[in-house]
């Protein structure tokens, strides 16, 4: 088999316009991760389970083709992905502005969500590739700090819009600014070539498995239709799982390696970051469906804010804890956010939820990816991002379910409490060494 030959070809593109153009793409990724869950209950087209659809469509479809996303980058170059991504995110974005159902709105989100795939591949490439330390470092620091910035905003642009009754335009401005950037990219970044290896393998029908089967397990978690249809709906998807995950046993070059997913090795940081995500998706959810104002939206921009700070937290208190007490405590601080929530308020909630969603993403970050040794850290890293995304769709669904069958937020935070709970018990039970 011949090897190809890889060249190397660096950016010549000024840090000053390569961060703005890499950056601004995260920017919207950020309003995009809070903007539709705060504002889903005020969307005309939308009702029923489909409000969860619509927000679910984008991170199922996130989660399944992410790491299809990263083959495809090396396979054409991260500034082809980009724009192909920001076109695709420009068009399924805007969709919504000229259809009329529900069921069509929703489609366009699963679409919207694998643009997104390819751009996060596409940005985390490119800094990744950076020369020097303290370039990466800048680079992802400021993705932080800008997708932080952009989840703080989204629910106030939300709410600003939807009261003038301009929700049209949470369509067409995100899809223009993306057009713009996309002209951008396929400018500037068409030639870079980072040495990537061309030879991997591009999946298609693994990540069409984990579509289908991740698809069909929220469906079960959904409040729209019979409950024998949800019931089968999530067995079906468990079956298609399992299939998927006999495929990438199989592979030489899995598209997840399920095989780190042993709960003494990678299972538990995996699973905190994905109780973790779910925390802040289904909170942010869960918080606006009675805000009415932009004062009473505030709380959900506080949680979005504060998550951002879990990484400093983190690095102040793992000395005091060990690894597995770490994911605990954190996951712990969740669920006592979501009590305050129930029985105090939700200013409280909003500080105490969102300093143990960063806290725990943060760990399981680092746990996750300082556990490997170097060989495996793309493979770590893939699994990390595809246990975000999953958790940020089964938060949905799984808040959204449970208020939709209980009609309160009291009941549907002190059981997602509950849920978190037993996960901080299961945690215990890991016997892996961890290293951040």
């Amino acid at each position: 088999m011949t090897t190809p030959v890889i060249t190397r070809e660096r950016s010549t593109v000024p840090k000053t316009v390569l961060f703005p153009l890499l950056l601004i793409p995260m920017f919207l990724g950020g309003i995009d991760s809070t903007l539709f869950n705060s504002i889903a209950y005020d969307l005309p087209v939308l009702n029923d389970s489909w409000r969860l659809w619509f927000i679910d469509g984008y991170t199922i479809a996130l989660a399944a083709s992410i790491v299809l996303g990263s083959r495809l980058g090396a396979r054409l170059g991260p500034g082809v992905t980009l724009a192909i991504g920001l076109s695709v995110f420009a068009v399924a974005g805007a969709a919504p502005a000229l259809l009329h159902t529900p069921d069509a709105w929703t489609a366009t989100r699963f679409v919207q969500g694998f643009g997104y795939a390819l751009i996060v591949s596409s940005v985390a490439s490119v800094i990744g590739g950076l020369p020097s330390t303290a370039e990466r470092t800048l680079g992802y620091t400021l993705w932080i700090t800008t997708y932080a910035i952009g989840a703080g905003s989204g629910p106030l642009i939300g709410r600003a819009l939807v009261d003038i009754d301009a929700y049209t335009l949470l369509f067409w401005l995100p899809a223009g600014v993306a057009v713009v950037m996309m002209a951008l990219a396929a400018l500037l970044l068409r030639d870079i070539d980072l040495g990537q290896a061309v030879s991997s393998k591009i999946d298609i029908a693994s990540s069409a498995l984990a579509l289908l089967g991740f698809g069909l397990f929220v469906a079960g978690l959904q409040s729209h239709g019979a409950a024998l249809w949800r019931i089968l709906a999530t067995a079906a998807g468990c079956a298609v799982l399992a299939i998927f995950t006999v495929r990438q046993l199989r592979s030489r070059d899995p598209l997840i390696d399920v095989r780190m997913l042993d709960f003494s090795r990678l299972g538990a940081p995996s699973l905190a970051l994905v109780v973790g995500s779910a925390c802040y998706t289904g909170s942010v959810l869960l918080f606006s469906a009675e805000a009415d104002s932009l004062l009473a939206i505030l709380p959900v921009s506080v949680l979005a804010l504060w998550v951002s700070l879990g990484s400093f937290a983190f690095h102040k208190l793992q000395s005091r804890f060990s690894p597995i007490h770490m994911l605990q405590v954190s996951l712990a601080t969740c669920a006592l956010g979501l009590v305050l929530a129930a029985y105090v308020g939700l200013w409280p909630a909003s500080f105490v939820i969102g300093l143990g969603v960063g806290v725990s993403m943060a760990s399981g970050d680092s746990y996750l990816l300082g556990s490997v040794p170097p060989k495996d850290i793309a493979r770590a890293a893939a699994l990390q991002e595809t246990s975000l995304a999953v958790g940020a769709a089964l938060g949905v669904a799984g808040f959204g379910g449970i208020f939709a069958a209980t009609g309160s937020i009291v009941g549907t935070a002190v059981i997602a409490a509950g849920i978190v709970v037993f996960v901080v018990w299961a945690i215990r039970f890991n016997r892996g060494v961890f290293a951040a």
